[in-house]
């Protein structure tokens, strides 16, 4: 408000002496002087950030709390509400967890104690530590339950979440009550279906896909997610590129390339899930098509049931919020 309010002062600046003087002012200036209004609040306005804020605002009426912590090396944020037995809601690539799970925490709170932590190099958490990998990723997800004072919870993830909930149940099994996944491989990935991907979408690296440096790739990123993307305007595109990838784009790069570099050795590490779990598929998941998830059913023995989410791709918490809500709930 206040960059709004600088550049208004300054356009009465320029207006001052013509009101002075009376001078007329012909039709053609009005339509230039609006339209130049027109950009400076466009400029100073990013509807992303007010869309996270008015989110953030809806959370708290219902009794969610915005919180930060320390943890050692780590500055966690995270949102805290509801009460029963609680669940842990993990984030992908992408936007902060606010984002993600927004018509997911509503339902929930129902009947749980709802925990909504943006994960290292997302949203507002970072870390001094220059640590990568993804078991540091589970430390500091640990640490933050025993902050909490929680010693069980069920966990739900999606994409790289998915990835960090399936290894904190298999190296944290205690910690773990249930676990839903969704569109994310588990142990099941392999190198082959990492060179499928970067074929299908015609890069050398993933960082391409999900690091986007260019409006246009905020576009690609929509279509990754979305059986039908929304169809935004180029202006909202590098908004989103300010307000969601203008911080941590070097660090998100690395954790990109570190999960790379173990996802094809991740069933050779050590632990195994054996609980209740809830994989949910968007059916046209360009990303992890649908394959990968029903070789994850299999490779579960019995202890993971597949749900297929129709006409939705990556995100179908987010195309079919409503759907995977229920899910949620039902399995919870």
């Amino acid at each position: 408000m206040g960059m709004l309010s600088t550049r208004a002062n300054s356009l009465r600046r320029m207006l001052q002496p013509d009101l002075l003087r009376r001078r007329p002012v012909r039709p053609r200036g009005l339509l230039v002087l609006s339209a130049t209004v027109m950009l400076e609040l466009v400029a100073a306005c990013n509807v992303v950030r007010i869309g996270e804020r008015q989110l953030v605002r809806k959370l708290e009426r219902r009794g969610v709390r915005s919180e930060s912590v320390r943890l050692g090396d780590a500055n966690v944020h995270y949102f805290d509400g509801g009460e029963g037995p609680a669940v842990v809601l993990l984030h992908g690539f992408g936007a902060s967890a606010v984002w993600q799970w927004h018509e997911q925490i509503g339902p929930l709170l129902a009947n749980h104690r709802v925990i909504v932590p943006d994960l290292l190099w997302f949203g507002d958490s970072w870390s001094k530590r220059r640590d990568f990998g993804i078991d540091y990723q589970l430390e500091v997800v640990v640490e933050l339950l025993d902050h909490l004072g929680i010693d069980n919870a069920s966990f739900v993830g999606i994409s790289y979440g998915g990835i960090v909930a399936h290894e904190l149940a298999a190296m944290h099994p205690e910690r773990v009550a249930k676990l839903a996944i969704l569109d994310s491989p588990g142990r099941s990935y392999t190198a082959e279906d990492l060179a499928a991907m970067l074929q299908r979408f015609a890069v050398s690296h993933v960082g391409d896909l999900l690091v986007p440096s260019k409006p246009e790739d905020v576009q690609t990123l929509l279509e990754l997610g979305y059986y039908k993307p929304p169809k935004t305007p180029r202006w909202i595109h590098t908004q989103v590129l300010d307000a969601m990838y203008g911080r941590f784009r070097e660090e998100k790069t690395q954790l990109l390339e570190g999960m790379i570099e173990q996802l094809g050795a991740l069933d050779q590490r050590p632990g195994e899930v054996t609980h209740e779990t809830l994989l949910i598929w968007g059916e046209h998941d360009s990303v992890f098509p649908l394959e990968i998830g029903r070789r994850f059913e299999a490779a579960m023995r019995g202890r993971a049931r597949l749900r297929v989410v129709e006409r939705a791709g990556h995100a179908p918490n987010l195309e079919h919020g409503p759907l995977v809500a229920r899910w949620l709930v039902e399995f919870l």
